[in-house]
């Protein structure tokens, strides 16, 4: 039996490897959606995971961990079964198996209906987002805008009740590409329980010229969330051609009272003048991987199998095993950045580096362990905002050249177990920092463009936000 399931299961890898040779975005998705011969195979693999020969359940398993995708429903009735070792090689499997790649195919299909001008494919997005996978809930929404279509609207109507929010998103932007079609599915989705999928059907409802989309957004501008705040401030402006001397970035006392303007503002009568375009805010870390960043310890890339940062309830999560740090892929220069971070003990220690450049070739000792030049924010309770150079990076503090250290300028509180927010302000060098809206520090560095990077000493800490905004936003 095992040399058949080999067989089928290497013509389903060669199928998902022509379709991303052929780059079609529906041979892509074709290769990704099992049909009821794939859902017989991988139901028989799941139910050989308990049988009594041992070379039966290991091969069993190894076709199962090679699978690019394998349905959800197939995975669950694995994970019910009677059987302890049954539950627990599917656990393994959905642990260590070959979603990864499969997400991959899916992403690239749907960069492609993003970019092109096919439509009518939704209802295979729809089937492959059912069959479990999920994907970055900017790309849906790109995806649903894009290739929706009126008669598609008990489809988008069936994603709007999905658990995926992916999936929802899809359904909010879709429903506002179909205009009136739409209307009843975007005012369902305002009341979803995601923030995301709530500011997606705000913004489709603002688009369409109704009221309640635009004070659906109102509702964001007190968010935890520094991206969802900008998102509403921007799309409430361009609605209104009103401010009320908002700032998304002040702090949750100043925003108050021009909070409670908008409020009252809304509730009358007005007219939408606008429309919400895209946001200029960029969320470096997405909530759900580590898409964007590579991960170092003394100045050389993390092996696969090492422990690395984590992402858990979008939250980023790190090990605490450095020296070392989680560097951005791109390089950024001028911008506000906006960190939410969290410590639980009194000696966690960590950092966040700006106009980062990496020292290729250079001995990863001393000082210059990390491999690369920055300037460094302390994260440590009681010393968070303070300044340290790192490597051979030039700085001044007050016309002086910072020697290693520079201690913050002022005292804020920062109980543990609490998040805190870390605001960074980068402009022609001069770099200002803020911790929970108040000046700490400043200093000037170099005009040249760098990485970002949270630095990792041995403490553990959690991050939920690294937000990036152009400077004057």
């Amino acid at each position: 039996m095992w040399r058949i399931v080999h067989l089928t299961s290497w013509l389903f890898c060669l199928s998902i490897l022509g379709a991303q040779e052929n780059e079609s975005p529906e041979a892509l998705l074709d290769a990704l959606l099992p049909n009821a011969r794939k859902i017989e195979e991988f139901d028989r693999l799941v139910d050989d995971l308990g049988a009594d020969g041992f070379k039966v359940r290991e091969e069993a398993m190894d076709r199962l961990l090679e699978a690019p995708l394998i349905p959800d429903r197939v995975l669950q009735r694995g994970l019910k079964s009677e059987e302890p070792e049954i539950r627990a090689r599917v656990r393994e499997v959905i642990k260590q198996g070959g979603i990864a790649r499969s997400e991959a195919v899916f992403r690239r299909a749907l960069e492609l209906l993003a970019a092109g001008e096919e439509k009518g494919l939704l209802n295979k997005v729809a089937a492959v987002l059912e069959g479990g996978l999920t994907v970055n809930g900017a790309l849906a929404a790109r995806v649903g805008s894009k290739i929706s279509l009126p008669e598609d609207a008990e489809l988008l109507g069936r994603l709007a009740g999905a658990g995926s929010t992916s999936a929802r998103r899809m359904a909010a932007a879709g429903a506002e590409a179909i205009e009136e079609a739409g209307m009843g599915i975007l005012r369902d989705l305002l009341e979803d329980t995601e923030e995301s999928v709530r500011m997606q059907a705000a913004v489709g409802l603002a688009n369409l010229g109704q009221i309640a989309g635009a004070r659906g957004l109102a509702e964001f501008l007190d968010s935890e969330s520094t991206v969802a705040r900008i998102r509403a401030w921007e799309g409430l402006q361009a609605l209104t051609g009103r401010n009320f001397g908002y700032s998304p970035i002040d702090r949750p006392d100043i925003r108050k009272a021009a909070r409670q303007k908008w409020e009252e503002f809304l509730k009358g009568e007005f007219v939408l003048k606008g429309r919400v375009g895209e946001s200029r805010a960029i969320a470096l870390f997405n909530g759900r991987n580590l898409a964007g960043w590579t991960h170092y310890r003394r100045g050389n890339e993390v092996a696969p199998n090492e422990g690395t940062w984590k992402v858990e309830d979008g939250v980023l999560r790190c090990p605490g095993e450095g020296p070392g740090d989680l560097r951005t892929n791109a390089e950024f220069e001028d911008y506000v950045l906006v960190v939410s971070y969290r410590a639980s003990q009194p000696v966690a220690d960590g950092g966040i580096g700006v106009m980062m450049t990496p020292r290729e070739g250079q001995p990863a000792v001393g000082f210059r362990r990390d491999g690369g030049d920055y300037l460094e924010v302390q994260l440590l309770p009681g010393r968070s905002g303070d300044l340290y150079k790192i490597g051979g990076f030039q700085a001044k503090v007050e016309g002086k050249e910072l020697g290693f250290a520079q201690r913050r300028m002022r005292e804020v509180k920062e109980p543990l177990n609490e998040w805190h927010e870390m605001r960074l302000e980068v402009r022609d060098g001069l770099v200002r920092v803020y911790l929970n809206g108040l000046l700490v520090n400043e200093a000037v560095g170099h005009e040249k463009p760098g990485r970002i990077l949270l630095r990792e000493e041995r403490s553990k800490l959690e991050f939920r936000q690294v937000t990036l905004l152009p400077v004057g936003g």
